[in-house]
């Protein structure tokens, strides 16, 4: 009798991932990541663009001097200001921690452009055992 729902639920799950629901999506090119930004921000316009190593999240820098996240969630982009964000560099790649209580923090590799990028947020970086 247990077994019933529990084969049920394993069958929605499978048919789930066979029709792409689990796919997590990627950036094709800066344009992409730009235009992702834009359109969720009214009033952002993009001035510079990093894209992660794997293309799974970016970061937008705006002509306002504010910078835009967007990152993966299930199948879709979230975008978020973070300008305020705790961020911590860790080699070529930097932690972004967005203080929100259901966002995670994200970790996005951008190879040399992270030293870089990571002076650019209010805060600065922040020590290794800041972020978890």
């Amino acid at each position: 009798m247990i077994f019933t729902p529990i084969l049920g639920i394993v069958l929605l799950v499978l048919v789930a991932r066979a029709f792409g629901f689990a796919a997590s999506p990627r950036l094709a090119d800066a344009a992409d990541a730009a235009r992702i930004a834009g359109d969720a921000l009214p009033g952002f316009r993009a001035a510079d663009v990093v894209i992660a190593a794997d293309g799974r999240g970016a970061l937008v820098a705006g002509r306002d001097g504010g910078i835009a996240l967007v990152a993966p969630m299930g199948n879709r982009w979230l975008v978020r200001r973070a300008d305020a964000a705790r961020v911590r560099r860790d080699g070529d790649t930097i932690v972004l921690d967005l203080r929100e209580w259901l966002f995670p923090v994200v970790r996005l590799d951008l190879g040399n452009a992270a030293a870089g990028w990571a002076g650019r947020f209010a805060g600065g970086t922040l020590p290794a055992a800041a972020i978890a």
